[in-house]
């Protein structure tokens, strides 16, 4: 076997190292440039042959983050931000079933069973950032960053690696390839009903988008908690546009928090400020040759005496319609298209699409989310000036149509579990 230490050199002697032809190592604490990278985990004869056990270490660059006792195999990589095209195979010698997952639970893939030593190979794009902002005249000697909080700190959305991970009953990672690519990017703005929901049974549409879009990166910086304000003041809408180049599509759903009361710092009247955000942030969009969608906020499960939602969002869906038809900005208009999915499953089985075991009311489980992300992938696809493809194996899914919540892709072993302790936080409860 060869080691390579961290300025690429080929070093003898006991351990593993990558192929020294395509890695070059930054030095420690940084990350490392990137030519196309290969591992192998089973009978796969090509690139770095990796141990099972092998834990990560951020000298060599690379090890297993799978969480002790979980039902996931995930591997990380220490990568600069940018857009990777991934191509995992999968199988080995026993039958396994597979399900494809990135960085904090973005679905790549439907589950793919195997029979014992069938293989499958499966090519998709990752998005990678880090929380590093542009310096400019007006900063300090060092350069502001994206405000973290909550489990930020311990998840795999904002550290300086990609993770790949395969779970389910009898997972089966055999080989997996990594190479820079350039690639179209879709960008998301939002709060915890869109961001990468990694604790519990917790999951949202954005999470989910990049298993139904065909070509393009997904970049999902929505954060639990969010308001347009906060958004702002956090830097987080600035790292978005950092990341976002001309003919890329910014995905733009706020409303959730911005209309609390209680939180007087980010309340945004629908009638007042939370109008004017909108219009801003088609302007910012805009100004870099992007494309802005607008979004109305998912609905809560919310259900009258009639057996039909009563709006919670009353004034702001109507606020994002109005801002989108003055702008000319193409609409999503979730609040109408989840009402129709939570009374199409009707008030005995609409909690079947939420978390903490169906309690939520607001926030969405793996099938919820799943659907949501289904309808949303088409809506976009449909947009002819976007010109967003939907993936190839698209499945049928409207509103008025849902899955069977207890016949759909996923089952209850394919859903991983990233975190020890689930930090949820989905929506930040008020000091008293």
């Amino acid at each position: 076997m060869i080691k390579i230490d961290h300025v690429g050199r080929r070093l003898a002697g006991s351990g593993l190292g990558l192929a020294a032809a395509w890695l070059m190592l930054g030095a420690p604490g940084q990350a490392q440039a990137v030519r196309p990278l290969a591992f192998s985990f089973g009978a796969a004869q090509t690139g770095t042959a990796v141990p099972t056990d092998l834990p990560y270490d951020a000298a060599r660059g690379y090890g297993f983050t799978s969480i002790p006792g979980g039902n996931e195999r995930a591997f990380s990589v220490r990568l600069a931000p940018g857009d990777y095209e991934v191509t995992v195979t999968l199988g080995g010698a026993a039958a396994s079933r597979n399900s494809l997952w990135a960085e904090d639970r973005r679905l790549m893939a439907d589950p793919v069973a195997l029979a014992a030593g069938e293989t499958r190979s499966l090519t998709f794009i990752v998005n990678v950032r880090d929380t590093a902002l542009v310096l400019q005249e007006t900063d300090a000697a060092t350069p502001p960053h994206v405000s973290l909080r909550g489990d930020d700190a311990i998840g795999r959305d904002w550290d300086d690696a990609l993770t790949i991970s395969v779970s389910g009953a009898a997972p089966a990672l055999d080989a997996l390839t990594i190479a820079p690519v350039t690639a179209r990017r879709v960008l998301i703005a939002g709060d915890s009903t869109v961001a990468d929901q990694a604790g519990g049974d917790y999951a949202s549409w954005g999470q989910m988008l990049p298993r139904f879009l065909a070509g393009v990166s997904v970049a999902n910086h929505a954060r639990s908690g969010e308001t347009m304000k906060s958004f702002l003041t956090s830097f987080r809408w600035d790292r978005l546009l950092q990341d976002t180049r001309p003919g890329d599509v910014v995905l733009i759903q706020f409303g959730h928090n911005d209309e609390k009361k209680q939180w007087p710092r980010t309340y945004a009247a629908f009638d007042g400020a939370y109008p004017a955000y909108l219009v801003a942030f088609v302007a910012d969009v805009r100004q870099h040759g992007a494309q802005p969608v607008l979004i109305t906020p998912v609905a809560r499960r919310t259900f009258g005496k009639a057996g039909t939602i009563d709006n919670s969002h009353a004034g702001y869906d109507d606020a994002v319609r109005d801002v989108a038809a003055k702008l000319d900005v193409p609409l999503i208009d979730l609040t109408k298209e989840t009402a129709t999915f939570y009374e199409t499953l009707g008030p005995d089985r609409a909690s079947a699409a939420f978390a903490n075991g169906g309690k939520e009311k607001t926030h969405h489980n793996a099938y919820g989310a799943y659907e949501i992300a289904c309808f949303v992938a088409h809506d976009l696809s449909g947009f002819a000036e976007l010109k967003l493809k939907a993936a190839a194996e698209m499945p049928a899914c409207t509103p008025s149509h849902p899955a069977d919540p207890q016949h759909w892709a996923l089952e209850a072993t394919d859903w991983p579990v990233m975190r020890l302790v689930s930090t949820q936080n989905a929506e930040p409860v008020p000091a008293k």
